[in-house]
């Protein structure tokens, strides 16, 4: 017998990977691990029979010690805040990174990311449509192997400025405020995309914005 294209050993086995990864959300959850501001929509998509979730990110401002944007070894991240922040914070951290006669320093806005596994390709189809009806435009299908269908859902609001680079300070305490006011308007679009997409999955409207 079949569970919506999968024979039953097959369905055993998504069920408890998802028991799985749905406990492990729970217990991160609980000890701080995951961001408060994106359970709802992990739980949203949790509760629909053909997915389940992995990793995930609300969206962050942060400050990272690297020569280029891009750069994957020799990074450094120095502060971090998955919320809008105040033009203090940011001067404080840089005051810092003078003060230790920091080389590089970039300033950055991260949209939300989240992994959804989902059960088969028809399945992936519709959550990556439904997110990109959101506005998570950049989303896309990150592999695809029998019963696991790996859809990356994100977004393309994102900053990158340096703060400073080969020890030359690149911003003021005027132009920080600006920077800050924009950062803070980024993230905060991201996270009204994150709420949008997880109504239309809890009303029942995963998929219905796919065509074809």
């Amino acid at each position: 017998r079949a569970f919506g294209g999968l024979e039953m050993n097959d369905e055993i086995a998504w069920r408890s990977r998802k028991r799985h990864f749905v406990e492990r959300l729970e217990l991160e959850y609980k000890i701080g691990r995951v961001d408060a501001d994106i359970k709802p929509l992990l739980d949203a998509i949790n509760n629909c029979e053909n997915y389940y979730t992995t990793s995930s990110c609300s969206g962050r401002i942060q400050v990272t010690l690297n020569k280029l944007p891009g750069d994957k070894f020799d990074i450094v991240t120095v502060a971090k805040w998955h919320r809008c922040i105040e033009t203090d914070e940011l001067q404080q951290v840089l005051n810092e990174l003078i003060a230790d006669k920091t080389e590089n320093a970039w300033f950055a806005v991260q949209p939300p990311i989240i992994h959804v596994v989902a059960k088969n390709l028809d399945a992936a189809l519709d959550m990556l449509a439904t997110a990109r009806h959101c506005g998570f435009k950049h989303s896309g299908i990150q592999s695809i192997k029998k019963y696991k269908v790996v859809v990356e859902i994100t977004g393309s609001e994102r900053i990158e400025v340096p703060l400073i680079y080969n020890r030359l300070q690149l911003v003021n305490f005027e132009s920080l405020s600006v920077l800050v006011d924009v950062a803070n308007k980024v993230l905060t679009r991201s996270k009204e995309k994150m709420e949008k997409l997880r109504k239309l999955i809890s009303d029942g409207g995963l998929g219905k914005s796919r065509t074809g």
